[in-house]
């Protein structure tokens, strides 16, 4: 597992075989994609989300769907790595 990732997971307390499989490519269209074609949850408060981020996990990619109140509580107590 990426080490950031198990850093957001450990912080979210969320288990990557629980998330939604992610690509493997395209990502940045995905994530697009994802955040204004669709509508999805926040991980954390489960408002409406509008930030997405694929967590490479040993489970494969993951998606962690953040609002931007949440994006930015795990920006700001996640460690820099």
């Amino acid at each position: 597992m990426d080490p950031a990732a198990d850093g957001l997971l450990h912080l979210l307390k969320a288990e990557p075989t629980l998330l939604p499989e992610a690509p493997a490519d395209h990502l940045g269209a995905a994530i697009t994609h994802r955040t204004q074609d669709e509508i999805h949850h926040c991980l954390r408060c489960g408002q409406d989300a509008g930030i997405a981020y694929i967590a490479h996990t040993d489970a494969g990619n993951r998606w962690i769907d953040l609002c931007p109140q949440c994006a930015y509580w795990l920006r700001c107590n996640a460690t820099p790595g």
